[in-house]
């Protein structure tokens, strides 16, 4: 029987439930067996998925499973919105909680409040944000941004709209025209702010989210993925900061780089090596540099490194009004 659950689970997007079971032979007490013995998993009340594949899975797709186990127990039209929808699109989440599956109501039905469920009221015709992606019922991307930029922090808010833009460039006018059904919803201010600071270019979350800390504290504003030519023109770097009146550039080093990095046949080791020729050339420019981890962002680091951010862009731009005298 066990055999036959993970086939099920597979035919219908990695879930199932009770009656879909029933109906292949199970009984209630092979279920209740399965769940007990840790082969199965139970996302909700009758519904389950195979418990080995869900703890192999990231927070994000395990989010979309539960996605499906909430569409499977509504009667009535609905479709996903906010963070559940950005998941089905694909789209970066910063600091959500993917326990919660978002539901808008797209008939009479109630919205009041299921376990792991939160209903929400459409209140004007969106038919014209509805899609269908992945099997799903979702709002647009655009909606998407604005329900997620409404109802979070900036910084959230700019993490998902900087990735919706990186996706679908020619995005920001479908945001501007969704943005007027927002102007008087709760969170509008934060969302508004939100789609103005985001930027396509952003290439990773920690980017995101280190632009945000520069818009808080009143650095100025940097530019993003600036190439860095030689004397010869020869591309010494794509940096990913780039303050071009301070001519200093920024780069954060987030992503486990040197192992992501690695070339065919090099050891991390080699990997460092390269990098660290690749910042003294850029160095040898003339451009200052600076660069920053996880831990500098963070609540506790982020006024430390502020500070020496501050002070590299002060230096490098002392140093470049010298060379232009």
């Amino acid at each position: 029987m066990d055999h036959s659950f993970e086939l099920l689970a597979r035919l219908n997007g990695g879930i199932f439930t009770r009656a879909q079971a029933l109906e292949i032979g199970a009984s209630d007490r092979d279920l209740h067996a399965a769940v007990g013995a840790r082969f199965l998993r139970r996302l909700r009340h009758g519904c389950y998925t195979p418990y080995g594949a869900y703890e192999l899975l990231d927070p994000v797709a395990r989010h979309l499973l539960l996605c499906r186990a909430a569409l499977a127990c509504q009667q009535g039209a609905v479709a996903l919105t906010g963070v559940s929808a950005a998941a089905v699109h694909g789209l970066a989440l910063h600091q959500q909680n993917l326990d919660v599956v978002h539901l808008l109501r797209l008939d009479s039905g109630s919205t009041r409040g299921q376990v792991g469920i939160v209903h929400h009221r459409v209140v004007h015709d969106i038919s014209k944000d509805l899609q269908e992606v992945a099997g799903f019922s979702v709002v647009s991307p655009a909606r998407t941004v604005w329900e997620v930029a409404s109802s979070s922090t900036l910084e959230s808010g700019v993490c998902t709209a900087d990735s919706a833009l990186g996706r679908w460039p020619g995005l920001l006018d479908e945001l501007i025209t969704v943005g007027g059904s927002f102007s008087r919803r709760p969170g509008s201010r934060t969302a508004r702010l939100a789609v103005q600071l985001a930027d396509g270019r952003a290439a990773s979350v920690g980017e995101s989210l280190s632009r945000v800390l520069c818009y808080r504290y009143a650095l100025p504003k940097p530019e993003l993925q600036h190439a860095v030519h030689g004397e010869d023109g020869q591309l010494l770097a794509v940096t990913d900061f780039w303050w071009p009146d301070h001519a200093h550039v920024g780069e954060f080093d987030g992503k486990i780089k040197y192992g992501e990095l690695l070339r065919e046949g090099e050891t991390p080791a080699d990997a460092v090596f390269r990098e660290k020729r690749r910042e003294d050339a850029v160095r040898a420019t003339g451009l200052g540099m600076t660069r920053w981890t996880w831990a500098d962002i963070t609540p506790d680091g982020a006024p430390a490194w502020l500070r020496r951010l501050g002070a590299d862009l002060d230096r490098s731009r002392s140093l470049y009004a010298r060379r232009a005298a």
